[in-house]
This record gives structure tokens, sequence and C-alpha cells, in this order.
């Protein structure tokens, strides 16, 4: 199964990739997570890998752990992907996941697509259209995400004019 959703990030593709390129803000858009571990020290790019941590209001097991790896990262042609590597708790469903973020420059901002791929178990076959009809949820966390960038880089501006 394969959902993909895009928004227009008024801010030029090298802002936004600097904020795509620190797991720890992934906790400020993505509406399930309330925290990142960085698992090794391996430098962020190709192979470095990381856990997110659900916010508290699921009641997860493990607390909701799941566990990823950055398996392509090329910022010439706007195009970063994260794997699922884990396989358990939420992670259970899946045989295979990923995550692609594509950018490329549009007027003044960036325009960001991301694809979420995945397979499911045999038996989890049945969520598939759960969810399908969840698929604007990806839209729902591209959109906080255009608003952490933005802030991020408004408040960065207004620093700089106090």
């Amino acid at each position: 199964m394969q959902l993909a959703s895009n928004v227009v990030i008024e801010r030029p593709p090298e802002v936004v990739w600097a904020f795509l390129g620190d797991p720890a803000n992934v906790a400020k858009w993505d509406r399930g997570v309330a925290s990142v571990v960085e698992k090794d020290s391996v430098p962020r790019g190709v192979g470095f890998e990381f856990d997110t941590i659900a916010t508290d209001d699921l009641n997860l097991p493990d607390k909701g752990r799941m566990s990823y790896r950055i398996s392509e990262v090329n910022p010439h042609a706007g195009r970063c992907v994260v794997q699922l590597t884990s396989r358990t708790g939420n992670a259970r469903f899946f045989e295979n996941a990923e995550w692609k973020f594509d950018s490329q420059p549009e007027g003044n901002g960036t325009k960001l697509t991301c694809t979420a791929t995945f397979t499911l178990r045999p038996q989890y076959l049945f969520l598939a259209p759960l969810l399908y009809l969840k698929r604007n949820a990806i839209l729902f966390d591209l959109s906080l995400l255009k608003s952490a960038i933005e802030e991020k880089a408004s408040s960065k501006c207004r620093k700089a004019d106090g």
C-alpha cells in the first residue's frame, strides 16, 4: 500500500532539509511522537538509527517505541528515505514500511512530498481499508511540519531583529 501527500513550505530547501535532518524535530510535527531517542553514535545520515516514543495519551506497551533507520539521503536530489526496523508494538502490523521525503523548489519555498509505502503482514490485511481511510493523516502531519519549520524560521528572524 502506498499513501502520499504534499505541502508547500514557505522556506527554501536548505531550511527544510536542516529541520528534517534533525530527528529530534519529529516530535514537533508527528502527533503520535512524544520524543526521539538516538540509538547509536553513527553520524546522522545513511545508517543512522533512532527510536520514537509515543505520546502518553496512547497508553501503548513499551511506550509505543518504534525503531527506524535512515536508508537514503540525497539533498541534491531532495530525497530522504526512512525505514521501519522494529517488529514489535505497532510495527508488528507491517512486513516492511518506509517513508520517503522528496522536495523540490517551488516559488520562494519548497514543495515537500511524503510517501508512506508499506506491506501489511497477512494476518493484518484487514487493516488496509482503515489505513486507507486515514490517508489524510499524512497531510495533517505535513501541515504541522510546515508550521513548525515556518515558525522556527520566523522566530529566528524575530530574535535577529530584536
